[in-house]
Order: C-alpha cells, then structure tokens, then sequence
C-alpha cells in the first residue's frame, strides 16, 4: 500500500471507477493486485500498453521515393541501398545535390550574375535610369527565382515530412484515448483507414502517376511560354522605357531565357516539372486526409484528433505528430504561397489570369489547410467532453479533485499549435495573395 500511495502524490488519480467517499463498496469488486515485493519499482502494476486495434494509414503508398516499392516481394528489394534512408533523408539528399547542380550549370553558363557594366532589373527598380541599353537578371540577382527554387526544392522535404506523421496518426489517436479504446468501433473505423489508403494507392499506382506526370510537364511548360510571351517584371518599369521594351529586355537579360542560357531554361522546366509532380500528390493527399479525418471524426466513430488528456507523455498531449503535420503542412503553405504570388505577380503581369490563379491558391490553401485545422480543432473538444464525462462517472457535481483534473482539461490546447499562430497563418494565407496584388498596382507604371 505504501508503494501505491506514493504513485497517487505524484501522478494524476483516474476517477473512473473509483468510489466516492461515503459511498458503499461495489459488489463484487476484485480486490488490488498484491505488491510485485517488498524491492519492486514504482507502478509494476499497471497495465502494459493494448495492441493496436486500428490500421495504420500507408500514404506512402503515393510514391517510390516515400516509401512505396513496386517490386516488395524480390527479395533483393530489402537490401536495396535506396532503403537505408528515410525518405525525408532520401529526398534531402537528392534536393541538396540538385541545388549544387543547378548553381554550377548557372556558373558555367555565366547565369549567376549579369554582365559587368549592365544594369540589373532590381537595381533600376530601386534607382531607376531614363532608358538603359541593356538589362541584366542573374540568378543571383532575381529574388523571385531563388525564392522559386529554394520552394521548389523544399516542397518534397515537407511532403515527406507529411508522410510520416500520417503514418503515425491513427497509432497516436488509439493510444491517447486508451481509457476508451476498448468501446472504439473498430471496424467501422478500419473501414475509413482502408478507403483512404485505397486512394493513397491508386494515386502511387503507374498510369495515374503517368498521368501526373504529362500534367506537370504541361504546367511547367505553360508558365514558360508565359515568361516568353508576357516578359518579366512588366509591372515594375520605374524607367522612360514603354512597358514592352522594358519587359523585353528583361527577359533578354534573364538567367533562364532559352535564348541564351538554353540549359538553364531546360534545367527550370525540369524543375518545374518535378515541383508540379509532387505538389499535386501533395495535395491529392492533402484532401483525402481531410475527408478521412471528417469522417472518422464523426460522433458515431468518436476518433479523429485526440488529446491525451490524463498525461502529458511527449510534451504536446500526446499529440508531437500532429504538431509535426501541422509545422510541414503550415510552412509548405506559406512558402507556396509566398512563391505563386511572386510568380504571378512580380514575374508577370497583373491580369484576369492573376486573379482566377490567386483564387485557385486561396481554395486549395482552405480545403487543405484551414478545414483540416477547424475539423482538428472540432474533434480534439469532443474529446475533452467525453474525457470529462467519464470523470464524473454520471454524477452531477464533481468532488474536489475531479474539479481539479477537469479545470486542467479545459487549460489544455486543442492542438498542439497556439491557436494566435494558427490564425496569423490563416491570415497570411487569404490576404499576402491581395496584399502583394495592391503593391503591383501601385508600384506599376
């Protein structure tokens, strides 16, 4: 008895099933287990973790380089050298070598700076002159395209990133709410898991990925017949120049005009290509996550994102994974964001287009974005209430101590993001798009 009335002062009391003072004893209660022995530790008496009841999601089903192995039964696959990697790893790796690759193409091509004795476009924006000869932008010059590329480049980090705490929702979820666990419909539950992973594979399946793939390179091919057609920075001509000989000679000048530097423009085709590639599955899953989590989220179902509420086990309430998804899915987001905007606005002219793009990026930034935080939010107080249910055990009014443990409940975040934070990238998300539109307007000729 000693041993146990040392656990109960220094960790939280669990309510449930625990008579309350002057009550009588329940018939038939089984009687403590007796102590392990005058030496055992401290709590060798409470039960061990439950084996996962609930599948776990597999979205790396969506590609190779996340894990997914198209030959998984060769025995040879298990050795491969590409498997001694996390995909985040593998994926980093494979952005660092592109990154140097790219900038010793620049610098072979003479791309990094423009000439000496040529005026670069940021610097006539600055201090303008009446009607410069020639317009220089170097890569290191441009900083929109290092902006572009350091997005580009950091999109499959983040997916990756993604990934793997999706992997490890369901087991978070299940594990946090283990007071409970037991009454979970399971199968009803397994259902949703097995649906969503059935679209995680048919996204990482050939034809679809095939099909991606065409539409990426349609799309990258598309904004450089953009770049070709409309010029650069056709909204920023601080000189005596007419908008289309500014613009043209900017482009002249660009580091990726296939005139040129043709590898380089080939090169950010290339580029554009793999980004397009991946944000699409990116988003593709993005949205089914969603739909998953609505679903199982649902009274009926009573899972979804859960708190642990009798400990705070990893620092965040059980819920580190989360804060992961949510620091990966906020900052691709944000840089996105930051990109597109860039693109379509300081690269190329404000027109219809712009608007219909700034549109598309606001839809897909609240379908995977802003939804999946508010159904988040939703769940984890569903949470709360049943957790506070099962403490007062039925009873009206709660005894000190339950007052004590249901105060420290209702203090604790729904997520493991301060919701100001939350709101402030939600903020950043709907108004930097009109925001930067404004400043291209006024700042235009």
């Amino acid at each position: 008895m000693i041993a146990v009335r040392r656990r109960q002062a220094v960790g939280p009391v669990p309510f449930w099933g625990r008579r309350r003072k002057g009550s009588p004893d329940p018939a038939g209660a089984p009687a403590p287990p007796p102590p392990a022995g005058p030496s055992a530790p401290l709590g060798t008496t409470r039960p061990m973790q439950a084996a996962p009841r609930i599948n776990a999601l597999e979205p790396e089903q969506i590609s190779w380089l996340l894990g997914r192995w198209r030959f998984a039964d060769d025995p040879d696959m298990e050795t491969h050298w590409l498997r001694k990697f996390r995909p985040r790893t593998r994926l980093l790796l494979l952005s660092i070598v592109t990154a140097l690759t790219f900038l010793l193409l620049a610098y072979l091509n003479g791309g990094l700076t423009s000439p000496v004795g040529t005026r670069t476009a940021i610097g006539l924006i600055i201090n303008p002159s009446p009607r410069p000869a020639r317009i220089g932008l170097g890569l290191l010059q441009d900083p929109v395209g290092l902006i572009t590329l350091a997005v580009i480049l950091l999109t499959p980090i983040l997916f990756a990133e993604q990934v793997g705490a999706i992997q490890k929702f369901n087991r978070m979820s299940e594990a946090n709410i283990s007071y409970r666990a037991s009454d979970l419909l399971c199968d009803k539950i397994n259902h949703e898991v097995d649906l969503a992973n059935g679209h995680f594979r048919r996204i990482g399946d050939l034809w679809p990925s095939a099909a991606i793939l065409v539409l990426s390179a349609m799309l990258s091919g598309w904004f450089s017949y953009l770049f070709n057609m409309h010029g650069l920075y056709p909204s920023w001509n601080k000189t005596d120049l007419t908008v289309g000989t500014w613009r043209r000679r900017v482009y002249a000048g660009w580091w990726a005009n296939p005139h040129s530097h043709l590898s380089l423009a080939i090169a950010l085709f290339c580029l554009g290509l793999y980004f397009f590639y991946f944000v699409i599955k990116q988003v593709t899953m993005g949205a089914y996550f969603a739909i998953y989590i609505h679903r199982v989220s649902s009274p009926s179902r009573g899972f979804g994102v859960c708190p642990n509420l009798k400990a705070n086990t990893d620092g965040f309430w059980g819920l580190r994974p989360m804060r992961f998804f949510m620091q990966a899915t906020y900052s691709s987001a944000l840089g996105h964001t930051i990109m597109v905007v860039g693109i379509l606005v300081v690269w190329l002219p404000f027109n219809s287009f712009t608007v219909f793009m700034l549109t598309v990026l606001i839809t897909i930034n609240i379908l995977v974005v802003v939804y999946p935080t508010m159904i988040g939010r939703s769940s984890a107080y569903g949470e709360k209430m049943r957790f506070v249910e099962k403490v007062l055990d039925g009873h009206e009014e709660p005894t000190a101590e339950e007052a004590t443990v249901i105060a420290r409940v209702w203090d604790t975040q729904n997520l493991p993001f301060k919701l100001r934070s939350a709101l402030t990238a939600v903020t950043v998300y709907l108004l930097f798009p009109l925001l930067l539109a404004v400043a291209s307007k006024l700042l235009g000729p």
